[in-house]
């Protein structure tokens, strides 16, 4: 199946400027910025939706180094210093951002080679409530997308970027030292080169993560690195992050916390949801049913407040709402009524 679309919806369009962002970042390629140039001429609301994510992303620095190209004239119209409306201020940067890149193209024009270079890709994958997709990336490696996640790709000649916008997601990398593998999660970036990583996120800004095979290097992703010496090298570079080997997991929030060993038993229970399954081991009852709300539209009403804490364990079938229910009956004393389609309350059973 195909997933490469065109960004055409304003939430498209608003993905579509968060790669941009993120390749601008990075440094942009002749080709990309041919590109860009061509989508911010297509539409005012694609410039607009570029200088929002800059501001998203706190990445202003982006805007000053192009508008640095054009720096203000000192004739008499500006000998007075005064503040001019925010939206005239943005008007003005947006300006200096089509004419810098439009600069660029024109100058950089005359540094092509012959050297061979990877097509770039840009993807945006997502799966709806119970639904999960497996996909081959262009450099073979594999993504597994579980319930209701969008990420979006940007793969070059020289890097390998994913933000993982929503959900979880399993990335199984194929080696490239020539083209780190970073993926991007709320104020982080994890990078690997030849590894397997597993990423979900557990509120707007923090995810969990599991590495399942070889390292990663996890970093503030609004400090630029200067190098991929923490990879690749015998020594970690503690400014630029913190390296997290197989059978480690950690909650990631700006810094790394939690962190543990991991046996492989938990982490083929961690990651049961590749083979449609879920495991608890004497989580609450509240946790478990925020845990399986993510696979069905279904939403559970708890009307005793003593369930809420009651420890569930075992193995449940993604989306088997039936299943669950008579488990929690049998084993757990806990009744359920269908309220409507999609509401069902428990109650403890009476004697």
């Amino acid at each position: 199946m195909n997933n490469i679309r065109q960004f055409s919806s304003k939430e498209d369009i608003q993905e579509q400027a968060c790669l941009w962002i993120s390749r601008l970042d990075r440094g942009l390629k002749s080709d990309e910025k041919i590109a860009l140039d061509a989508w911010l001429s297509e539409s005012n609301a694609h410039r607009l939706a570029l200088l929002d994510a800059a501001s998203l992303w706190d990445d202003m620095s982006v805007l000053n180094e192009l508008s640095g190209l054009f720096p203000q004239p000192t004739g008499r119209h500006f000998s007075k210093k005064r503040a001019l409306p925010k939206n005239v201020i943005w008007g003005i940067a947006a300006s200096f951002l089509v004419i810098a890149i439009a600069v660029g193209v024109v100058v950089q024009r005359t540094w092509l080679n012959s050297t061979p270079e990877f097509a770039a890709v840009s993807q945006k994958v997502q799966t709806g409530v119970g639904e999960q997709k497996n996909v081959t990336l262009e450099d073979g490696s594999l993504l597994h997308l579980n319930t209701n996640s969008i990420v979006t790709v940007d793969f070059s000649s020289s890097a390998r970027n994913i933000v993982l916008l929503k959900g979880e997601a399993h990335f199984e990398v194929a080696h490239d030292k020539t083209r780190p593998f970073s993926v991007t999660a709320g104020n982080n970036t994890v990078t690997a080169v030849g590894t397997a990583f597993n990423m979900q996120y557990v509120d707007d800004n923090a995810f969990e993560l599991v590495v399942t095979d070889g390292k990663v290097l996890v970093k503030d992703r609004f400090k630029a690195s200067s190098s991929n010496e923490s990879l690749f090298g015998k020594r970690p570079v503690a400014e630029e992050g913190l390296l997290m080997f197989a059978g480690e997991k950690a909650t990631v929030q700006g810094k790394v916390e939690a962190r543990e060993s991991m046996s492989q038993t938990d982490i083929d229970d961690d990651l049961a949801w590749q083979q449609g399954m879920i495991v608890f081991k004497g989580e609450p009852l509240d946790a478990v049913l925020a845990e399986i709300g993510r696979y069905t539209p279904v939403r559970f009403h708890i009307s005793d407040d003593s369930l809420n804490k009651r420890r569930v364990a075992g193995y449940f079938k993604v989306g088997d709402i039936d299943g669950l229910l008579s488990a929690l009956k049998s084993s757990f004393n806990i009744n359920a009524e269908k309220v409507t389609e999609t509401t069902i309350e428990l109650s403890v059973a009476k004697s």
